[in-house]
């Protein structure tokens, strides 16, 4: 598509009305309990049906639509979604979960280090698979009750263990979060990891110590015998451990700079290459035909993210409209006016992701909105997208692990609930509110950014980070230059920015 302004009935804010709709649509959805992504379908779907309508040209319209939805900054996270999920899938299916499980509970020391350990076992988990969700499921389901039994307070141990999903699933380079967040701001993730490392461990140590200090001051009130503990510990296998080598693989191999999908891809065959000799993974675990289809750990990793490669495309139609409108570029003038200097820059850009998160509370959703502008506005004073990126995603982890709209902790509850009808001395917890204070990590990480923003600790300016852009980036300016001979790589890149 050319750089030609598309038209509105009414001019070019009227680009706005879909954009608006949908957010205020999620908005609705996640207020009714409806935060589920086929309910995000179909309101980005409404959304642009009255576009169409409100375009001047439908037909520049689809072709707008389509070329926001084609876009690199879209198709590349979707590509590196498909792997991260096969290789986490593998991963979870070989009972690495069960390895960190039994780590935990040997090296527990008392029930405030017991809380903390469940923190660090958490973050190592959901860091190896990306998924924060995995690792409340997972790591919760035996270590919950387990701290619960050694005298730690329920909602410090579920405080715990959301908030190591909240660290992986920021720092994991295999995470949703960190894919889009890079994307977004069309920068490559080992790039993105790289930089975010510092800030993500001195959070994660000032959590640790936060939940270990709540640990021992909170207790719990329950005492059960030693068998019915070791109902609980005999379920832990240490064996699982072995499979930590093909995650540390695919981190070390992305800290060095190599194509992420080739990352994991390594990742997934040497962890097949693990799994199968040791009994830890089966053919049939992997893949396996039935009379009903094929299943297997490779299938439900693909299948996992379904739902949320068909919303991006559809917010990607959303989104293109408004920027090929000039209605983006003309709001972010509006709004570089009030700012003078890049500590302003900063403090905006985190409030326009906080602001954004705390309305849909969702890690990728948040991004895919809050993107556009955060971007611009960076651009605009020169400050690195790598550290935009770091903002963006590390900011909405304060809300997206929190607000009971946001699945997390309603995942956790749930999950706690399990372990009560399992183990009856064991409580539930049922009101998400409640554990609001005690996920630690989602508000000490965002706190932290704050900090760099106001101080300035940190910054990297554009003109330092530009040798740094890295393979997607590159790739993007290539797969232009070979499918569109006619028009140089560079007005393209333009145009997508």
């Amino acid at each position: 598509m050319n750089n030609e302004v598309l038209s509105f009935r009414g001019g070019k804010y009227t680009s706005l009305i879909p954009f608006l709709l949908m957010v205020a649509g999620l908005l609705g959805c996640s207020a009714m309990g409806l935060a589920a992504m086929e309910a995000f379908w179909v309101v980005a779907c409404v959304c642009i049906m009255l576009g169409m309508v409100l375009a001047s040209d439908s037909a520049k319209y689809f072709d707008a639509i389509i070329h926001g939805a084609a876009s690199p900054l879209y198709i590349t996270p979707i590509f590196c979604w498909i792997f991260a999920g096969m290789f986490a899938s593998i991963l979870k299916a070989s009972g690495l979960g069960n390895g960190l499980v039994w780590m935990g509970l040997t090296f527990n020391i008392g029930k405030g280090f017991f809380a903390g350990i469940t923190f660090l076992v958490a973050a190592i988990y959901s860091t190896s698979n990306g998924s924060g969700s995995s690792a409340i499921v997972t790591i919760g389901a035996l270590l919950y009750p387990a701290g619960v039994a050694l005298g730690v307070n329920p909602l410090v141990m579920a405080g715990a263990i959301v908030s190591g999903g909240a660290f992986g699933d920021n720092l994991a380079p295999v995470s949703d979060s960190t894919i889009v967040a890079a994307a977004t701001m069309g920068v490559d993730i080992p790039g993105v990891v790289k930089t975010r490392l510092p800030y993500t461990l001195v959070a994660g140590g000032i959590s640790f110590c936060l939940i270990t200090a709540l640990g021992f001051i909170l207790d719990s009130g329950v005492s059960i015998s030693a068998e019915q503990y070791a109902l609980i510990t005999g379920q832990a296998d240490p064996k699982g451990l072995i499979m930590l080598v093909p995650a540390i693989l695919v981190i070390v191999l992305a800290f060095r700079g190599i194509n992420l999908i080739l990352c994991m891809s390594m990742g997934g065959v040497l962890a097949v290459i693990m799994g199968i000799p040791s009994g830890l993974l089966t053919w049939s675990a992997i893949i396996h035909v039935t009379d009903s289809g094929i299943g297997g750990a490779l299938i439900e990793g693909i299948s996992g993210f379904i739902g949320l490669i068909v919303f991006i495309i559809l917010s990607a139609a959303v989104i293109q409209p408004m920027i090929s409108s000039g209605a983006v570029g003309s709001l972010l003038g509006k709004i570089k006016r009030f700012i003078k200097t890049p500590r302003q820059a900063e403090v905006t850009n985190w409030f326009v992701i906080a602001l954004s998160a705390f309305g849909l509370c969702n890690n990728v959703t948040s991004q895919i909105v809050a993107g556009p502008i955060m971007k611009g506005i960076a651009e605009e004073y020169h400050i690195s997208l790598y550290r935009a990126a770091n903002f963006s995603d590390s900011v909405q982890a304060m809300f997206g692990y929190t607000m009971p709209w946001g699945g997390q902790s309603i995942l956790m509850c749930a999950t706690a609930a399990a372990a009560a009808a399992t183990y009856s001395w064991c409580p539930s917890i049922t009101n998400p509110l409640a554990m609001i204070p005690f996920t630690v990590h989602a508000f000490v990480i965002a706190l932290v950014f704050l900090f760099s923003a106001v101080t300035g600790v940190g910054r990297k300016l554009d003109e330092k980070a530009e040798d740094a852009v890295g393979y997607v980036k590159k790739n993007m300016e290539e797969n232009v230059e070979e499918t569109l001979a006619e028009t140089t790589a560079e007005t393209i890149i333009e145009t997508i920015a």
